[in-house]
This record gives C-alpha cells, sequence and structure tokens, in this order.
C-alpha cells in the first residue's frame, strides 16, 4: 500500500477502523513515512500500546488471589467490600460480586482512587461481564439500634449470600466474617489486591452514592449529593443549622452530641 496517496487524517480514520492485528502491520508500515503528522500518529500508536500493556500487568498482579484460589479447584470466587462506615447518616452498603476466570477489566482500582465519573463507567462494565453480583444495605436506624461493627458484617454476609450463583470462596477486604460457613479470606487492603474486592468496592459505592443522592432530595439542606453523608465542613455547619435529619446516624458523633443538645 502506497500511503504517500493518502492524507494524514485518512490514515488516522484507517488506524482508527482497522482490528490491532491489521493496525499493527499498518503501523509497522507506516515507520518510514517521513512526514512528521504521521510520525506523531505511529508514535501515539505505540504510547497506547505500552499503557495497554502496563494495565494489563496490573490487572494481572490485582489478580494474584484469584488465580491463586482457582487453582486450588474453587471455581466462583466473589469479593466483597462495603462503602459508608464512616458516614454520619444514610445506610451502610456491601457488596459482593463474582467475576469470570481471568477477567479482565481494564481501570478497574480501589473505588476510592476513581472519579465519580470512572466508577459509574466501571460500574456498567462490572454488572454487564460479571457471573453474579449483589449489594444490600443496613439502615441507620439499624445501625443506631446495633452498631456499626454488627452492621458492617451483617451488610457484608448478605451480599455474599444473596449471590446467584452462589461463591465457593469469598475475599474479604480487611473484616472476617466468622458466621460465614463458605471458606474465605480477609485480606488487609484487600480493595487495593484484588481484582473482585475492587469491582466490588465499585458496586458498593456507587450504589450507596445513587441512595444519597435521593435523599438528598428529601433533605436538600445538608447536600448529601456532594458528601454523601461524611462528616465534611458544610456538613457539620448544615447540623449545627438544621439539627439532624431523620436519616442521621444517632450513635455517632458529633450527630449524637446535637441529639443531647435537643436540635432533632
Amino acid at each position: 500500500m502506497d500511503f504517500s496517496k493518502y492524507t494524514i487524517a485518512e490514515i488516522k480514520t484507517m488506524l482508527d477502523q482497522a482490528g490491532a492485528s491489521e493496525r499493527a502491520r499498518l503501523v509497522s508500515r507506516l515507520g518510514n513515512d517521513p512526514r512528521q503528522g504521521v510520525q506523531r500518529i505511529v508514535t501515539s500508536y505505540h504510547n497506547e500500546i505500552k499503557r495497554f500493556e502496563a494495565e494489563d500487568m496490573r490487572q494481572k498482579e490485582l489478580s494474584k488471589y484469584e488465580r491463586a484460589i482457582h487453582k486450588q479447584g474453587f471455581t466462583l470466587v466473589a469479593g466483597a467490600d462495603e462503602a459508608g462506615r464512616g458516614a454520619l447518616a444514610g445506610p451502610i452498603v456491601a457488596a459482593a460480586v463474582i467475576l469470570p476466570k481471568n477477567a479482565k477489566i481494564h481501570g478497574l482500582r480501589d473505588s476510592k482512587l476513581l472519579s465519580a465519573e470512572q466508577r459509574e463507567d466501571l460500574y456498567g462494565k462490572i454488572v454487564n461481564v460479571a457471573v453474579a453480583w449483589k449489594a444490600a444495605r443496613i439502615e441507620h436506624h439499624q445501625i443506631d439500634a446495633h452498631g456499626i461493627q454488627w452492621a458492617n458484617l451483617q451488610s457484608l454476609e448478605r451480599a455474599i449470600l444473596g449471590l446467584e450463583p452462589g461463591p465457593d470462596y469469598v475475599l474479604l477486604d480487611a473484616f472476617d466474617i466468622k458466621t460465614l460457613e463458605i471458606p474465605h479470606l480477609a485480606i488487609v487492603k484487600g480493595d487495593r489486591l484484588s481484582l473482585s474486592i475492587a469491582a466490588a468496592s465499585v458496586i458498593a459505592k456507587v450504589t450507596r452514592d445513587r441512595i444519597m443522592r435521593e435523599y438528598h432530595k428529601d433533605y436538600p439542606a445538608y447536600g448529601f449529593d456532594r458528601h454523601k453523608g461524611y462528616g465534611t465542613q458544610p456538613h457539620i455547619r448544615a447540623l449545627e443549622e438544621c439539627g439532624i435529619s431523620p436519616i442521621h446516624r444517632t450513635c455517632f458523633m458529633p450527630v449524637a452530641g446535637y441529639e443531647q443538645l435537643g436540635l432533632m
């Protein structure tokens, strides 16, 4: 093919529309094209390949626990994580996710390291590829009645047991569930070390954020759409000015202090 007959824009379109193997073949032939614009396209392509390969390596490292467990004969490995443990208002939400063996979801990592837009995008990718996924919530009044540790473990267990098909092994982010009869492993900072736990962290975070945005419609003075119930300075100022909303956790400080002052 004589590329000299094509404009730079036409060459770029040709590469964009080509499959991976055909694109690689075309780029190798473009290496001798003297035009600077073409060489910028070639450089951009090679940089893209390097980024793709680096992400593949990161995904492989992130899947090391899953691969090791699959080698032991387990087939349905779930990851589980929660969101909202430290918030002053709203529910705690846990999620459990079973990904296919050797799954790759580029860009997936601990939800705390992602923007809201990235989490929403990855949420769609996860639910589309997952063998099974489930989210479970424990409401603020249940947290007040039983404590956050009970709520944390209860939400995780409900999410795990709600999976269909059920897992034959579970990876947990930090918290061990002693009542869980399925073989499991608690991993400190698991959302940064396990692909399936990272997937669960995204599902839990996105699910809870959506809940808090809905609560914002009922209680707009608190800014739940922005801070999602966590103890930011604007949230504390809203508590000082408005008192406690019906979804605040009265067992948490400083919320408990406002209740005792009769601001509820």
